[in-house]
């Protein structure tokens, strides 16, 4: 019997192929600077070791970011928007990086805003992130 490995979340959704609204799975090869009306999006990563700048922090907005490319050869980079930080392992980072030696096709990140609108927060994440 075949042994299936799967790793990462299930995608849900449809790509937003003809520029169209209502899709919420996006890819990107190119620096993304995410917007408020991004929320509850996938966002996709094959390539480009993509840098994506969170917007001012805004309570109740989240995002999930997937690395899609082949394991070792693609980063994920989280850049925060003028002070704010990411809070991820008991510290508070200005950038957080899912690093291309490291990485694994399925690696994701969820972030949200923690009550207050204080900080960001990774709700939910597999991979290696420093």
């Amino acid at each position: 019997m075949a042994t299936t490995r799967f790793r990462g979340p299930v995608l849900q959704g449809k790509f937003n192929e003809a520029g169209l609204t209502g899709y919420n799975l996006n890819e990107k090869t190119a620096a993304y600077a995410v917007l408020n009306g991004d929320s509850g999006s996938t966002f996709t990563s094959p390539s480009g070791d993509v840098t994506f700048t969170l917007p001012a922090i805004t309570e109740g907005y989240v995002w999930t970011f997937v690395n899609t490319g082949s394991d070792g050869t693609n980063a994920l980079n989280f850049a925060c928007n003028g002070a704010e930080v990411i809070r991820y392992a008991a510290a508070n980072n200005a950038t957080l990086t899912n690093t291309k030696g490291t990485s694994k096709v399925g690696d994701f990140i969820t972030i949200g805003s923690l009550e207050g609108g204080a900080k960001w927060a990774v709700l939910n994440v597999q991979g290696i992130w420093a």
